[in-house]
């Protein structure tokens, strides 16, 4: 407050008190009022303890943003940590699942092959008299048809799908040429036939399809 403002509020303090009627101020003075003195003097110990408290509520503000920074410090790093916990916990599941995913694309091969075998079987003729190994030969595939099924279904479950490559063109980054044949009808290039199955897991290849694939123009040596 400037000097002006406080002659202002002193004469304004003074006109007040001139316009008091006499009872009352012998009401202050019998009731052991205060002088003008002592009245600025309880204003100003009031401003100042306004002015600690301010400095201690700006202190505790300052303390607590600085509080405040911390836990969001900790819990960005938290977080960040159990991120990185959790990417390499589905890395090390990843690891481990993939050789028994790889097995059992094996077993897949083995049963398909088994199936394709017993379903192209002819009995002889006197096998076919007494349908003794019909039956036999029934059965068999109609179990080699469920395992494979049910093989397949755990497959799907893991997200494992089978690469399809009859009619594309060879890309050698996802498909390995283990053959190749002339057939002017088709372009060159396309995948004619699928010598072995290739199975992608998630967005990963788990195995690499096995093709043979048109060749039209000769390798120029």
């Amino acid at each position: 407050m400037d000097e002006m403002s406080k002659d202002e509020l002193t004469k304004q303090f003074r006109d007040c008190l001139e316009q008091l009627p006499e009872e009352a101020l012998e009401t202050l003075s019998a009731d052991g009022g205060t002088d003008l003195y002592s009245l600025f003097a309880e204003l100003t110990a009031l401003k100042n303890e306004v002015k600690i408290e301010s400095r201690q509520v700006k202190t505790a503000l300052e303390e607590f943003q600085a509080v405040f920074a911390t836990l969001q410090e900790a819990q960005e790093q938290m977080s960040a940590e159990l991120t990185r916990s959790r990417k390499d916990r589905d890395d090390l599941c990843r690891a481990q699942l993939r050789p028994l995913l790889s097995d059992l694309l094996e077993l897949h091969d083995r049963l398909s092959a088994g199936l394709a075998a017993v379903t192209l079987h002819r009995p002889s003729f006197f096998a076919r008299i007494c349908k003794r190994d019909g039956r036999m030969l029934a059965g068999l595939r109609d179990g080699q048809q469920m395992t494979l099924r049910r093989l397949e279904t755990l497959l799907a479950s893991c997200q494992v799908r089978q690469v399809e490559v009859l009619g594309r063109s060879f890309e050698p980054a996802c498909m390995h040429a283990a053959a190749t044949e002339i057939r002017p009808e088709l372009v060159d290039g396309v995948v004619t036939a699928e010598l072995r199955k290739g199975f992608s897991w998630e967005q990963e290849l788990l195995r690499m399809p096995e093709v043979r694939i048109n060749k039209l123009i000769k390798d120029k040596e």
